[in-house]
């Protein structure tokens, strides 16, 4: 983020933090009314001027010339702190961030120093620094020292509920920012994420936040592409002093165009994200991306490939006399199930004698002694014929009929085989 806008949101949380932080009184007057902290009349004297400093810079140089004079001073917190509020009018970063640690170095638990310090380092941070880890868990232990001071903190008696909240969530917001950006840096991409978010959600138009919670989701394997992209969404669609500034936001989109088109196929549906995101900071439950092959068309199913057909161990030429349907079907095995493959289904046209017919008058069903050696016996048959429609005329038992039917069914042992749909042939 540009320096200028670093400074204008300083400058305005300076004055939030001003209303909340505890610090000395502000008036030589007012440390009067105690036991007095001067130890003479000259210290007063100095003290007072820069109390009543109208310009920033006179008053930076009446407050070292104070520091200078008087180092063992009661009051170097409250000098140190209109010191500090000098360089934020000033626009003088680097010396923002020194006076602050020496305020630090005074009051350990200045939350005002500790809120300057957590809100500049992930902008002046330089991962090249041979100092950069050391620096790192520095920032992590000055935000939650911050945190540790916000969670004390007692509302004045003169500010309202909300407005106490709403700095209060301001100032936790720096810290848990500075907490996930020194995680981030560390590839510690759990923590980042968590901390990050608890950022947003005390500040939900912190663009950067938005930018380094998206890099804390789409780093780390597996990727989070649907948090990590809305994250991004979001950061660019912020408007504002919050905004990313030009450049950044450029690079922001771009990166943010790349990852979806990779995750997606596609730009589409991007600018209604886009739009989605610039009004919440956080998607809906259901938010999911889809991926090029989510939205691709179900592949139809394979052709199963048929089986290759057996080549049968019987010949439909060798069914041409009964006796040898007889012998193969009784034969058992393959032979006996490649016969009747072949046969069950066809018309066969069969001549036999008849051994009885029923009913009577007009028969459906006639029993047949097809064998020789049957069609000398009275009672045994090895055909059953069912007639497609009942015969006109009684068949009379030890006529010779010849009926053509459908082979239906058959029995091994005793032989017999059944044709249905039956007629007599003529």
């Amino acid at each position: 983020m540009k320096k200028a806008n670093v400074l204008s949101v300083l400058m305005m949380f300076g004055v939030l933090c001003g209303l909340i932080a505890a610090v000395p009184q502000s008036s030589a007057a007012q440390a009067q009314q105690q036991a007095s902290p001067f130890k003479d009349r000259a210290e007063y004297d100095a003290y007072n001027a820069v109390e009543q400093a109208k310009d920033p810079a006179a008053q930076v140089e009446a407050a070292e010339k104070y520091l200078a004079a008087y180092p063992q001073s009661k009051v170097a917190e409250r000098i140190l702190t209109l010191k500090l509020q000098a360089y934020q009018q000033l626009n003088k970063v680097p010396e923002l961030q020194e006076t602050a640690e020496k305020l630090l170095e005074v009051n350990p638990k200045q939350v005002y120093a500790l809120f300057l310090l957590s809100t500049l380092f992930p902008q002046t941070f330089n991962p090249q620094d041979p100092a950069a880890d050391q620096k790192l868990s520095a920032a992590a232990d000055r935000a939650k020292a911050g945190l540790e001071q916000t969670a004390t903190l007692e509302k004045p008696a003169n500010v309202p509920d909300a407005d106490f909240k709403k700095q209060k969530d301001q100032l936790d917001a720096a810290f848990h920012q500075a907490l996930g950006f020194a995680s981030l840096q560390k590839k510690q991409y759990e923590p980042a994420q968590q901390e990050l978010k608890k950022a947003i959600e005390l500040n939900p138009t912190d663009a950067a936040g938005f930018y380094r919670l998206g890099i804390a989701y789409l780093t780390p394997e597996p990727r989070n592409y649907d948090q990590g992209i809305w994250a991004l969404a979001r950061a660019v669609s912020i408007t504002g002093p919050t905004s990313l500034p030009g450049e950044m936001q450029t690079q922001v989109k771009d990166y943010l165009n790349k990852v979806y088109e990779s995750q997606h196929g596609s730009k589409e549906g991007l600018d209604a994200l886009l739009t989605q995101a610039a009004t919440s900071p956080f998607p809906p439950p259901d938010f999911h991306i889809q991926t090029a092959e989510e939205m691709a068309p179900p592949e139809p199913e394979p052709t199963p490939t048929p089986e290759a057909k057996r080549e049968l161990t019987v010949k439909p030429e060798e069914l041409s006399s009964y006796d040898i349907i007889q012998k193969y079907l009784q034969a058992g095995g393959q032979k006996a199930d490649d016969t009747w493959e072949l046969l069950k289904g066809s018309q066969l046209t069969l001549p036999g004698k008849v051994v009885g017919a029923t009913p009577a008058a007009r028969p459906r069903t006639v029993q047949l002694a097809v064998a020789p050696e049957l069609q000398n016996q009275d009672a045994r048959f090895d055909v059953e014929v069912t007639l497609a429609a009942p015969s006109a005329k009684p068949i009379a038992k030890g006529e010779t009929r010849t009926f053509e039917g459908t082979v239906d069914s058959y029995r091994a042992k005793p032989f017999l085989l059944k044709l249905v749909d039956a007629k007599e042939a003529r």
